[in-house]
């Protein structure tokens, strides 16, 4: 299924109904009075999340939600029908968005969420309503106020605890699915991840579920257009925790494929670069070596030091280091939690 992560609709609440001009007329009373009755509300327009909706798709198919209009009042004090409303479904982490003046009208958030975006016209008084001591014979009703049409902006922002990140074929799907159990796609070519993968897995301290987001790999010149992991940095924006995954090589080439990605997430969004991070050196099982892997692994966490981050030496291919990472991306979230 195609991954869409933005999307532009119309949005329309209904009309309030007209509200009638009636007078009663039976036999034996050939001056009954008015009993023209009121018009119905126009539908709302609702927004609703889900946990079953992962992509805005749907949205690129079918443009235009329309709720329900009142229906129109009629003799004998009948009100007419309130509007239906439309429930529009959207993924859980679904920013609304003005398309006019680019103002967020709803940011959701919470699985189950609901908002009204729009409130439905209200219908228009009968002439039964204005009947007074001094006008028993109103000629004359209230047509009922139209509702709000507007275009909006969808945008998808994954709501994930931890933001998994770095260049691509770092291990980011093999890890994500060694720490959750999901099933990303996984080969050994870079690009491998083409949109947001999701996975959760348990964490015992704090009895929580923690949601892990994967983004496809950030290359130089990402922030330029390159690649694909710049157009999914939205999705770590609501994250609590980055972890920079590292592919082992030199220490230059460790110390080069983290500044690349903190460089192109700058360009992005400078505050992404103020939440707490950790960092993971991957496929350590590839270096047989032990005193080269000793002195890499010596020399990397002196660099890591200097820049205030945890780092960790694992392998998601065999599990290495597995264990004593999600501790420390457990101990980094409850303090959060703490702290807050």
């Amino acid at each position: 299924m195609k991954f869409v992560d933005n999307a532009v609709i119309t949005i329309a609440s209904g009309d309030g109904g007209r509200g009638a001009v009636s007078f009663r007329r039976e036999k034996f009373i050939p001056k009954g009075g008015p009993d023209g009755g009121d018009g119905g509300d126009g539908g709302d327009v609702v927004f609703a999340t889900s946990h079953n909706i992962s992509s805005l798709l749907d949205f690129r198919y079918k443009p235009r939600y329309l709720a329900e209009n009142g229906g129109h009042g009629s003799g004998n004090n009948k009100k007419g029908g309130d509007g239906e409303d439309i429930i529009i479904n959207v993924p859980v982490g679904t920013m609304v968005f003005d398309l006019e003046s680019g103002e967020i009208i709803a940011d959701l958030a919470l699985d189950g969420e609901k908002a009204v975006l729009l409130k439905g016209g209200i219908g228009g008084k009968g002439n039964a309503f204005f009947k007074t001591s001094t006008n028993r014979i109103p000629r004359f009703a209230q047509p009922g106020t139209k509702g709000v049409t507007k275009k909006v902006r969808l945008v998808l922002k994954s709501i994930g605890d931890i933001g998994i990140i770095g260049l691509p074929n770092a291990g980011k799907s093999a890890l994500i699915s060694k720490l959750t159990g999901s099933r990303p796609k996984i080969a050994p070519y870079p690009f491998t991840t083409k949109a947001p993968n999701l996975g959760v897995f348990f964490d015992e301290e704090s009895n929580k579920t923690v949601t892990l987001v994967d983004i496809p790999g950030i290359i130089s010149g990402a922030s330029e257009g390159a690649g694909l992991g710049l157009r999914f940095l939205s999705h770590i924006e609501r994250s609590d925790l980055l972890l920079h995954l590292i592919e082992i090589g030199t220490i230059e080439e460790i110390k080069r494929s983290y500044e690349t990605v903190v460089k192109e997430i700058a360009e992005y969004n400078q505050k992404i670069l103020d939440k707490k991070r950790i960092a993971a050196i991957n496929k350590i099982d590839l270096i047989s070596d032990d005193k080269k892997l000793n002195s890499i692994t010596k020399e990397t966490k002196k660099f890591f030091l200097k820049e205030n981050i945890n780092v960790y030496f694992i392998s998601a291919y065999n599990g290495t280091g597995i264990d004593e990472l999600t501790g420390g991306l457990n101990l980094l979230l409850n303090k959060k939690d703490i702290e807050t």
